[in-house]
């Protein structure tokens, strides 16, 4: 079964530098928009030594890419971490398991990758959707 795209816009293939994702992350932290002077504030007490203009470059990628909004001196993610990590895995399956759900769980059954805990969720989740 081809694997079904579950929200709307999501066809995206978002590709992210590691810098340009630890802005992501930071900003999924945060529960509402947030000064770039504050933004910089929190990278600097985890010990980042960006300048201003070093996020600025960021963010505009991002904003680029439309995974951020800026509007009246404040920025904020465009989409839910969630949303975005769905995104990501669909893209994978499309691109690298022709689409089908079915084809990326059993490559990590076949090389092992699926422990028993995980067995018994999947399970849980397969009996959920026969039940809807």
């Amino acid at each position: 079964m081809e694997a079904r795209r579950l929200m709307e816009g999501m066809e995206r293939n978002y590709r992210v530098s590691d810098s340009e994702m630890e802005v992501m992350k930071m900003l999924w932290r945060q529960k509402e928009g947030i000064k770039q002077s504050q933004l910089l504030d929190l990278f600097t007490k985890e010990g980042k030594e960006w300048k201003r203009q070093t996020l600025n470059t960021f963010l505009s990628r991002l904003e680029t890419k439309g995974l951020v909004i800026r509007e009246r001196g404040l920025v904020r993610a465009a989409v839910e971490e969630e949303e975005y990590n769905f995104s990501q895995a669909q893209n994978a399956i499309d691109n690298m398991y022709s689409g089908k759900l079915s084809n990326f769980v059993a490559a990590f059954i076949r090389r092992n990758a699926v422990n028993k805990e995980d067995l018994e969720e999947l399970n849980v989740y397969l009996k959920e959707l026969e039940n809807k």
